[in-house]
């Protein structure tokens, strides 16, 4: 940890991460202005933005160079940045700072404020919880969340009562009169000089724009890991990373199944890595016990104890710190970047549901389920009603699905209600809730949804508690406001999803990679193996005096979904999961829970 107080201690910083080549947390004084720049941040601009400001791009910090940005443009500097970064400017004379956050949140930074006493701030909330003086632990009413799929709360409301976080692409500007918040970004504010029907220019410009990505998270040397899962998202990045020139420099991290010979994953990991040649850790489900352990006490050491849904993925980052890797990228988040929001409503009022009909076939047959038909035939039922009412008809159904959520989640009533969980689920729906589809002349901004940006700051979390740093190409600030802009007629085409980013790849991947729409992640089972004493150790203890979450859990049904693992059901692992995650993390970490009375 570093830490740094002002002479006045009305502006307090603690910073947390071991140092290495990716990531610069520290802080740049300049005493004849009085000022104080904290900063924790990658800029991938360093050189052009040196050169505006007529500095040697490599002569001092990156602190440094924000505060001779900020000496020159003010806020306006922002528009100028290029990377990942979270800093806070200090006027100590005037006693006033400005804060600021990237564009999609991959720093993270929380803060307190006291008007007129103290502005305290610092990239981990506990950290910043022990400063001010304010209890660290999780509170046991705020635990429960993830079970119900309502994670995404604590990225909005922090979990420590009196904490913020200043989200992604937001300016905070500070005195002791107040505080003022201000959205700095937002997607698709450069518009592409292309034409909706030059399907080739925007083809070829996805294609420059990922690849300028990646290059730029390699540019500065690092060694650097890949979440590798065989899908487009991560295939395209392992191309495009490998023919950067850095292939040395990059070991993609895999789950295999070999004892499903039909697995899509395994096959598209193995046609990949021997196109690429890339260094390579794999870990195969058919026989993982020693990796089942390690990953089970990576877990136990996690700050919470969902920080993504699959169980390899501390394991992943643990082993790519001891290896020498700086930082992990991955394929985060092109679902969402490529998301065809809108379309099937626009087919429909259009009266085209016959060729949406078509397309929406030829995908539920790709995938292997029924989805994208069912979601069709209810737009054809709702896509003319007014949004208000449609908005309304979804508060409706929500309320009348709480109690369905919750025994999904095998919780039990009187615990529920003990920590007002319905409570939770309405503001959880609150804070989800749909956006008007856009216009055909707006930009997308699926992107920006609290899913992705929960899920940034979890992953970002994670790896930082294990000494690595997480860099996404797909959340480069000029790849989004390109693909804001990409039609929604070439994200999903001829029933493919993200048929763009298909086609832009396909010079590069596999024929078979880049057009496959069958999956099916091994993660589950490896979650089935890694979870198989835990799950083995609650149903004991449940004959006893009951594992840590008896409290929370109906008895009989968590028995009766055990049978089901038991007896092979893979639905059983997904049900049980989370559960057993939990139960893991409280054998290890009871300390870091504020019990209710």
């Amino acid at each position: 940890m570093r830490q740094w107080r002002s002479p006045d201690a009305s502006l307090t910083l603690a910073a947390w991460g071991d140092p290495h080549p990716a990531c610069e947390i520290g802080w740049h004084v300049d005493d004849v202005a009085g000022l104080v720049v904290v900063a924790d941040c990658t800029l991938y601009d360093r050189e052009r933005l040196a050169a505006a400001l007529g500095v040697s791009p490599w002569t001092g910090s990156s602190a440094g160079l924000l505060l001779q940005a900020w000496l020159r443009w003010g806020d306006a500097m922002l528009e100028r940045l290029d990377g990942d970064f979270a800093f806070v400017i200090c006027d100590l004379r005037a006693r006033k700072l400005v804060a600021a956050v990237d564009p999609m949140g991959m720093r993270p930074l929380f803060y307190r404020h006291e008007p007129g006493r103290r502005f305290a701030f610092a990239t981990s909330q506990e950290v910043l919880a022990v400063q001010v003086g304010l209890d660290p632990r999780i509170p046991e009413q705020r635990l429960l969340e993830p079970l119900f799929n309502a994670e995404q709360l604590a990225h909005f409301e922090p979990e420590i009562p009196g904490l913020q976080r200043l989200q992604a692409a937001h300016v905070c500007n500070a005195n002791a009169a107040g505080l003022h918040l201000e959205q700095w970004w937002r997607p698709g504010e450069s518009r592409p000089g292309l034409a909706e029907s030059d399907v080739n220019g925007w083809v070829e410009g996805l294609h420059w724009q990922l690849s300028e990505a990646v290059r730029k998270r390699l540019a500065d040397g690092v060694n650097a890991g890949l979440t590798f899962s065989g899908g487009l998202d991560s295939s395209a990045i392992l191309a495009l990373a490998c023919g950067s020139g850095a292939p040395q420099r990059l070991t993609a991290y895999s789950v295999l199944d070999r004892g499903n010979p039909g697995c899509p994953e395994t096959r598209a990991i193995d046609q990949m890595l021997a196109a690429t040649g890339a260094a390579s850790v794999r870990i195969d489900v058919v026989a993982m016990q020693a990796e089942a352990a390690l990953a089970r006490a990576a877990v136990a050491r996690a700050p919470r104890f969902v920080s993504g849904r699959n169980g390899f993925l501390p394991l992943f980052d643990q082993m790519a710190c001891e290896s020498g890797v700086d930082v992990m990228m991955n394929g985060i988040d092109a679902d969402a970047m490529f998301h065809y929001e809108g379309l099937v409503e626009r087919m429909v009022l259009d009266g085209r549901y016959r060729d949406m009909l078509r397309d929406a076939r030829k995908l539920d047959r790709l995938a292997g389920g029924a989805w994208m038909v069912p979601d069709l035939r209810r737009a054809r039922l709702t896509a003319r009603l007014p949004w208000p009412l449609r908005a309304g008809i979804r508060r409706v159904r929500g309320r009348l699905g709480e109690s369905e959520s919750l025994h999904a989640a095998l919780l039990r009533d009187d615990a529920a209600a003990r920590l007002d969980l319905r409570g939770r689920l309405r503001a959880h729906r609150r804070l989800v809730s749909s956006p008007a589809p856009p216009a055909r002349t707006v930009p997308s901004a699926g992107l920006v949804n609290p899913y992705t940006l929960d899920g940034i700051g979890r992953f970002q979390q994670r790896s930082r508690h294990f000494g690595v740093e997480m860099r996404c190409p797909f959340l480069d600030r000029a790849l989004i406001d390109f693909s804001a802009w990409i039609p929604l007629e070439l994200r999903m085409r001829h029933g493919r999803l993200k048929w763009i980013l298909r086609k832009a790849m396909s010079p590069l991947l596999p024929h078979s990679v880049a057009w496959r729409g069958d999956k099916f992640h091994p993660g589950s089972h490896f979650d089935r193996v890694m979870l198989q004493p835990v799950l083995e150790q609650a149903v004991r203890d449940f004959r006893g005096s009951g594992p840590a979450i008896a409290p929370y859990v109906d008895r009989d049904r968590f028995l009766q979904a055990a049978a089901r693992w038991q007896a092979g059901a893979i639905e059983a692992v997904w049900e049980l999961k989370m559960l057993l995650l939990l139960e893991h993390w409280l054998q290890h970490n009871r300390d870091k829970v504020a019990w209710a009375c």
